[in-house]
């Protein structure tokens, strides 16, 4: 029987112990989640916009929209459940009146894959008539009305003065 025993050079008691590898645990379970919690989000790949074919028609009663806002050149009335308020979107197939908009307003005759463009003047709605065009998506809205604004309103009802003095002086075809 040796008279002394050695002791493993980090021997530690069992509570000791116990510590150790609970706190090497811990340790190597921060090593393993740090990355992941540094790393930088990947950008997501910018998405294709959506394209849709939608009859247009046209109306040119001023108002306050469903949106809270005036009636003005660039807005649109469409079905809240395709195309929700303050969706921006562009026109194609349209003539003249191709370009973006704003939906801004809904109708009660706006159902489905309808829309109904703005225009200062009954005589221009018309003759826009009813047309099959291509639209293309560019941001959905947040459906959600705003509050009317005095400002807004006035700056509209003054685009709307100048757009119909402007059909008036318009040499007619």
């Amino acid at each position: 029987m040796p008279i002394f025993e050695p002791k493993p050079p980090f021997a530690a008691s069992s509570s000791e112990e116990v510590t150790l590898r609970t706190l090497f645990a811990v340790l190597l379970a921060l090593a393993c989640l740090t990355p992941a919690a540094l790393s930088q989000p990947k950008p997501e790949k910018p998405h294709r916009p959506t394209i849709r074919y939608f009859i247009a028609t046209a109306y040119s009663v001023e108002g306050t929209g469903a949106s809270g806002k005036w009636s003005r050149p660039g807005t649109v009335a469409a079905d809240r459940d395709i195309l929700p308020l303050n969706s921006r979107i562009r026109i194609y197939g349209a003539g003249k009146y191709s370009g973006e908009y704003t939906v801004e307003d809904t109708g009660g005759k706006v159902d489905g894959h309808h829309i109904d463009v703005y225009m200062p003047t009954k005589a221009e709605a018309k003759k826009f008539g009813r047309q099959r065009v291509k639209v293309v998506i560019l941001k959905y809205g947040d459906d959600e009305p705003g509050t009317p604004d005095p400002q807004q309103k006035a700056d509209a009802k003054a685009e709307n003065r100048k757009e119909r003095a402007k059909s008036k002086i318009a040499p007619r075809k």
